[in-house]
C-alpha cells in the first residue's frame, strides 16, 4: 500500500515522494528474545552424567557427535561438559569431586558457580533414567538455534546479493540440508510427535523452486 506525502488535498500522489508503509509483524518485534534453549534439560543431562558417568557420558558422546559442547547454550554447561568429556576420554574417574578438581586446576571452578552449582546439578535429577529425553530436548533447541543463525545470515546476504539468484538459492539449500543431515546423524529415539519428525526444511525450498 502506498502512503502519499502530498500536501495538496485531492491531488494525485507523487510517486517519487511516496513511501511504503512498514508492516512490522509481532514476531519480528520479538527477535531480540533469547535463542531457544532449555536450562532445565541441560542441567538434567549433566546431572545424569554425574549420577552415572560411565553409561551416560558414553551415550552423550554417541548422540551429540561432533556438536559436543555446542549443543549446550549456557556457557557454564559447555565448560562442565567439556571437562567431563576430557576426563571420560582419558579414562579418569568421574564424580563430583574429581570434576571439581579438574575445573579448579583449569581455574574455571568459580566461573561455573563452584562446588555449590555442581551439587545442584547432581541433585537436579532423581536418576539417570531420563537422559535420552533430556538429550532430545537440548538437541532440538540446538537445531532451532542453528536454523535461526542460518536464516539470519541468509537475510543479510539477500539484501547485498548481486549475483545469480539461482546460485544463491543453491547455497541456501545446501546450508539447510547440512542442518537436516546433522539432525539425521543424531540417532535420537522416535519423537512423541512423529509428524513433526518428518519435517524437512529442504523440501520447502525445493517445492518453492518447483513452482
Amino acid at each position: 500500500m502506498i502512503d502519499s506525502v502530498s500536501d495538496i488535498a485531492g491531488a494525485a500522489a507523487d510517486l517519487k515522494k511516496a513511501r511504503r508503509r512498514k508492516n512490522i509483524s509481532p514476531d519480528a518485534q520479538r527477535l531480540d528474545r533469547l535463542p531457544p534453549h532449555s536450562p532445565e534439560a541441560e542441567q538434567g543431562v549433566l546431572g545424569c552424567v554425574l549420577l552415572s558417568p560411565n553409561e551416560c557420558m558414553g551415550e552423550c558422546i554417541e548422540k551429540l557427535k561432533d556438536d559436543g559442547q555446542q549443543v549446550f547454550y549456557d556457557l557454564r554447561h559447555q565448560t562442565i561438559y567439556e571437562a567431563l568429556a576430557t576426563m571420560y576420554d582419558a579414562r579418569e574417574a568421574v564424580d563430583i569431586i574429581t570434576l571439581q578438581q579438574k575445573l579448579k586446576d583449569k581455574q574455571l571452578l568459580e566461573q561455573i558457580g563452584g562446588i555449590a552449582y555442581l551439587s545442584q546439578l547432581q541433585d537436579s535429577v532423581p536418576s539417570a533414567a531420563n537422559l535420552s529425553y533430556y538429550l532430545e530436548i537440548i538437541q532440538e533447541k540446538f537445531l532451532l538455534r542453528r536454523m535461526i543463525a542460518t536464516c539470519t545470515d541468509v537475510v543479510g546476504r539477500v539484501y547485498d546479493y548481486e549475483g545469480d539468484v539461482e546460485t544463491l538459492l543453491d547455497e541456501v539449500e545446501k546450508e539447510i540440508l547440512r542442518i537436516n543431515e546433522s539432525r539425521a546423524r543424531a540417532a535420537r529415539r522416535p519423537s512423541r510427535n512423529s509428524s513433526a519428525r518428518r519435517f524437512s526444511p529442504s523440501k520447502i525450498i525445493l517445492a518453492g523452486r518447483a513452482r
